[in-house]
């Protein structure tokens, strides 16, 4: 039964409780204005001066007496239904509040399906509309280093960057093939070290770490005399990373809510790892650690999300971190099958 039908009945069941309420209480006058009569027709009886006055008075009070028991009886059935249709009306409200909460429900689910498919427009006419940039195609390994371009930029000196870079770091040494990963870090990166990053270091990989949303990320600004910060969209963002006669072959956005915007990115990198919600400092270092554990032990890229999102989920940060890091890339890419590195002799 719908909320609006259970308002109606909860308005009918109160209207009935004002009717019963006001028959009890002409009932109870009733019962009242006769004992009334009885006690004033007792006194007469006794002031009378003749036993056939006395009994004449005593007859009417008897007859008013009864009119009183009568009357009362008539009270207290109302009274008895009064009571159960205050039981109706008490069930009735907990369906109304049942029901109530099954239209709020339903009402968000519209809503997060409504959001959804906006998100889903927006990102489609992101790619319609993204810059013509030419693609990089993936080669086969080469028996050469993975290299990794590793900015990390908290202007607002509130997140972990630099713990996150140590325990990556930390994972690299104890991987198979350790020696066949360099990283290359640029704390408190501004845009110009991306720029030089990509021409010094010629990365395969591009890894951000620091604030970000669905518009774009945040680097520092570059200024000495206090912080700063410059907001990068992912439309400038992909113009950067194309500008290079080797474009890398992933991007690894470890900042919040970079997800829905960063399929802007693909048309220069085939693909890109993103945060789809906000992301707390603890998963995002236990993501970064895993990843490139993994990635520095031969497995291929979509094996190495999969462990990073089981030791997030072991970590037991929050239910629903795991499911945070996520993947976006071209149709001609398989990210189970994309290995970044392997030794001279698998090659």
């Amino acid at each position: 039964m719908s909320s609006d039908s259970h308002r109606r009945d909860l308005a009918r069941l109160l209207e009935k409780e004002a009717a019963l309420r006001k028959e009890l209480y002409r009932h109870e006058s009733d019962a009242a204005k006769a004992m009334e009569n009885v006690r004033r027709q007792e006194g007469s009886a006794m002031r009378a001066s003749s036993s056939s006055s006395a009994n004449t008075y005593l007859r009417g009070a008897e007859r008013d007496r009864q009119k009183a028991v009568a009357a009362g009886k008539k009270a207290a059935d109302v009274g008895k239904k009064i009571a159960n249709n205050a039981r109706e009306i008490a069930n009735k409200q907990r369906s109304l509040e049942s029901a109530e909460k099954t239209d709020r429900q339903s009402a968000e689910r519209e809503a997060t399906k409504r959001r959804q498919m906006e998100k889903d427009h927006a990102r489609d006419i992101a790619r319609l509309s993204a810059p013509q940039v030419h693609y990089v195609h993936i080669r086969p390994p080469e028996p050469e280093k993975l290299r990794v371009l590793y900015l990390t930029a908290n202007p607002t000196m509130n997140l972990r960057t630099d713990a996150e870079v140590r325990e990556v770091q930390r994972a690299l040494r104890g991987a198979k093939y350790r020696d066949l990963v360099d990283v290359e870090q640029r704390t408190a990166a501004s845009f110009q070290d991306l720029l030089d990053g990509l021409n010094d270091v010629r990365p395969h990989i591009v890894h951000f770490s620091g604030h970000g949303g669905d518009e774009g990320v945040v680097f520092d600004g570059g200024y000495l005399e206090a912080p700063s910060q410059q907001e990068v969209g992912f439309d400038l963002l992909v113009k950067a990373l194309d500008a290079t006669d080797e474009p890398p072959r992933l991007l690894v956005l470890n900042a919040c809510d970079t997800l829905d915007g960063a399929s802007a990115i693909l048309p220069a990198v085939p693909v890109v790892i993103a945060m789809s919600d906000a992301v707390l400092d603890t998963a995002a270092i236990v993501f970064a650690q895993q990843f490139y554990a993994a990635v520095a032990s031969g497995q291929s890229v979509g094996s190495a999300l999969k462990q990073a999102r089981v030791r997030i989920e072991a970590a037991v940060i929050d239910k629903t971190a795991s499911e945070l890091p996520q993947h976006i890339s071209r149709d001609d890419i398989d990210i189970d099958t994309l290995v970044l590195v392997r030794s001279v002799a698998e090659v």
